[in-house]
């Protein structure tokens, strides 16, 4: 996997011309005034509308988290769900000097349903129907930590939760509780 980080002037052009890549992964830091620490900027906003999915945002985030970065990967094979991005949230306390984390990731396709987890909650999103967040191993995970199942019509894109250390941007983080991964994923709302 590529990784690359690109200034806002010209990661379009870059986007645009990765189709003929096997695997990248296009990275856009959020750098925006203090007000607007949950929202995507008008560069984040342009990369992900060059996927081609609809772009779905949680109406809310608890306080003090801030918008990390956005990640974008493109595959060849779009059998498999070929577009996909992240949208990754951080909160450090200073007080518990913990680090906590979430992202809200969506694909075109290539999805399945996860395995049962230690413990599961209903989710109910008024935009993008009902599914569970999974309380379980998954993905890069060594301890139990939260995944939602996808959201979403049959046809796609599909979008979902995602917890500490489920993927390698989500490591040395901590969980948030999950009536608040809930509660973000029944947010979930489209941009315009």
């Amino acid at each position: 996997m590529k990784i690359i980080s690109i200034t806002n002037g010209i990661f379009l052009g870059f986007l645009l011309g990765c189709y003929s890549l096997h695997k990248n992964v296009v990275s856009q830091p959020n750098k925006v005034a203090r007000s607007e620490e949950i929202q995507l900027s008008k560069a984040q906003i342009q990369l992900l509308k060059a996927l081609g999915l609809r772009i779905a945002v949680p109406s809310y985030v608890p306080l003090g988290f801030k918008l990390e970065k956005v990640e974008a990967e493109l595959e060849q094979n779009i059998r498999v769900g070929g577009i996909s991005y992240r949208i990754i949230y951080k909160k450090y306390e200073p007080d518990s000097r913990k680090t906590f984390c979430f992202a809200i990731e969506a694909t075109n396709g290539g999805i399945g349903d996860l395995p049962m987890g230690k413990r599961s909650y209903p989710v109910h999103s008024p935009v993008l129907g009902k599914s569970s967040l999974e309380y379980g191993i998954y993905g890069n995970a060594s301890k139990t930590t939260f995944l939602g199942n996808w959201l979403g019509s049959n046809k796609g894109p599909f979008y979902r939760f995602v917890g500490a250390d489920v993927v390698s941007s989500l490591s040395r983080c901590n969980n948030i509780s999950f009536q608040e991964a809930v509660r973000i994923s029944e947010s979930l709302h489209y941009l315009p």
